[in-house]
């Protein structure tokens, strides 16, 4: 019977872990070894399962319950790994905003988290925000969370009415917030460049605009990538910290 049990265990504490990283940076990524994804967290699984299985009252007697335990457990990891792909959406937003005013929007990349077609300023943004999320060891505090979370809700909880009611609107407020923080001075810069270009072609009506405006953006947005890189790794913490800042408020911590 305690074997059983154990195994029932394993799979549902792998099934929250699972489902948080199908959709968090990296370790959710089309590109990474299926091998690798299953191999991190099975073992993740088990160095989690032994502080499970002492405070249990799982009550599955039928596949039917057993189901709906892994449909539940399935639930709650995503609702954690969604919150992080809510936050990511900063990077997205800016490097868009960023491309439309500097003239890059005509030209996209491939995403190595998802395939996808991404402005190359996104592309930009993400990269050096997951070097960011590496190095700062953000991915151990989102480990932690879930490991956190067994204590706010156990297997066998239900706390779908708290993961419903979570305000994912102010997530959602704060992801545009950031974003065009990110990509103001570039939108205020530009501006303001066309505004000259604009009173250069009324002062010369011959001056062909088009040609010395696309050129004169690009070197502009260029010229504020360079000033504005060192102030970026203390803006993408800040984010990092209000997405984990979510996190524990959605497991009931903090």
């Amino acid at each position: 019977m305690f074997f059983y049990e154990y195994v029932v265990v394993i799979v549902l504490v792998f099934t929250r872990i699972a489902a948080m990283f199908s959709i968090i940076p990296i370790f959710g990524a089309r590109n990474t070894p299926m091998t690798t994804k299953v191999g991190l967290v099975f073992f993740i699984s088990l160095i989690f399962v032994p502080l499970q299985i002492g405070n249990l009252d799982i009550q599955a007697d039928t596949f039917l319950e057993y189901g709906a335990l892994i449909v539940n457990e399935s639930i709650i990891g995503f609702s954690i790994g969604l919150i992080t792909l809510i936050i990511l959406n900063v990077f997205y937003l800016a490097g868009s905003l960023v491309d439309r005013n500097i003239g890059f929007a005509m030209v996209s990349v491939v995403s190595a988290q998802d395939e996808s077609q991404l402005p190359v300023s996104a592309n930009l943004y993400y990269i050096f925000a997951l070097m960011i999320f590496i190095v700062t060891n953000v991915h151990h505090e989102l480990i932690r969370a879930i490991a956190m979370s067994y204590e706010t809700m156990p297997i066998g909880s239900s706390p779908i009415l708290r993961l419903i009611t979570f305000d994912y609107v102010d997530l959602l407020h704060y992801t545009f917030e950031m974003g065009f923080k990110m990509a103001a001075p570039f939108i205020l810069t530009v501006l303001i460049a066309n505004l000259l270009l604009g009173l250069l072609s009324k002062a010369m009506p011959g001056m062909n605009v088009f040609m010395i405006g696309m050129p004169l953006k690009i070197l502009v947005g260029l010229f504020l990538f360079t000033l504005l890189m060192p102030l970026y790794p203390d803006f993408i913490m800040e984010i990092f910290n209000e997405m984990m800042r979510h996190i524990y408020r959605l497991i009931g911590i903090g």
